[in-house]
């Protein structure tokens, strides 16, 4: 249906009972069906006293449940009717499905509305409209500082004494030259290492071994012909307690030395971290 002008409001249009006028009386108490009512502001009700509408603010005021008239009532005066008329924004509860994102104003659902007040960040739980660092932790890069001799037909653990990170205290550089995985530090790692020869010796059998918990892990091999360089890395699945080590197999025929650096990492050195998942 058409309007001319601005559409009619919906709402709840309520009379409210009768009013019996007191003799020398301006302030009377509204009521539906013996109920208190309270109307949003004298703007929403049409009063008819006497026959005629009155004009909200100076004929009357509201207050509360209470309408005061801007004189005393005297006896013959009738109030012939009080209209409470409906809010604008007064459409009843919508139906479920109804209500948008889009019709949400930023910012007005609570934390305590939520069914979920909180999410998980790399295992810890964080409030929402709070905050949590993400890190790759924990995490180690380790090097020799000075060169190591490798004894010929045998593996040699490598003695990572220098370090450059060590997140967690968690690498031993003085004892067992072991990545040690800490309390809270299970998870998937990336870990990489890679050896030098200081020898220009041509021969073919130079291992790298990384071990888990003292058993063989990741292989690596190459044929050094002048002072080589031999890499390897992988992603492995560590628990609380597990520890990674590495050993530097020589088949040269005599002891050479791995390459190592007091003052920056050499081509000897050992490194890795937790991924997020």
């Amino acid at each position: 249906m058409a309007y001319i002008g601005r559409q009619p409001t919906v709402g709840n249009f309520r009379i409210c009972d009768a009013i019996s006028v007191v003799n020398g009386q301006a302030a009377y108490t509204m009521q539906v069906g013996g109920v208190n009512v309270i109307p949003e502001s004298a703007n929403n009700m049409i009063v008819s006293l006497n026959g005629v509408i009155q004009k909200p603010g100076s004929s009357y005021t509201v207050s509360s449940s209470t309408i005061t008239f801007s004189s005393n009532l005297s006896t013959g005066d009738v109030i012939d009717f009080i209209q409470i008329l409906g809010g604008v924004a007064n459409i009843g509860t919508p139906t479920d499905g109804t209500v948008t994102a889009a019709k949400l104003v930023d910012g007005a659902v609570s934390n305590a509305k939520l069914a979920n007040s909180s999410i998980t960040l790399n295992s810890s739980a964080v409030s929402l409209g709070g905050s949590h660092s993400i890190v790759n932790t924990p995490a180690w890069s380790v090097s020799i500082s000075a060169n190591q001799t490798l004894s010929n037909g045998v593996y040699t653990k490598v003695a990572f004494d220098r370090e450059e990170v060590d997140t967690n205290n968690a690498f031993d550089n003085s004892t067992n030259y072991r990545f040690t995985v800490p309390s809270g530090g299970a998870g998937k790692y990336f870990i990489a290492a890679s050896l030098r020869t200081t020898t220009s010796n041509d021969f073919d059998s130079f291992y790298l071994n990384i071990k888990k918990n003292g058993s063989d892990y990741v292989f690596a091999s190459i044929r050094n012909e002048f002072r080589e360089t031999m890499t390897t890395s992988c992603l492995i699945d560590l628990a609380d307690a597990d520890y990674l080590e590495c050993f530097a197999y020589n088949g040269e025929g005599s002891s050479i030395d791995l390459s190592g650096s007091s003052d920056k990492p050499s081509g000897t050195h050992f490194s890795g971290y937790r991924i997020l998942s």
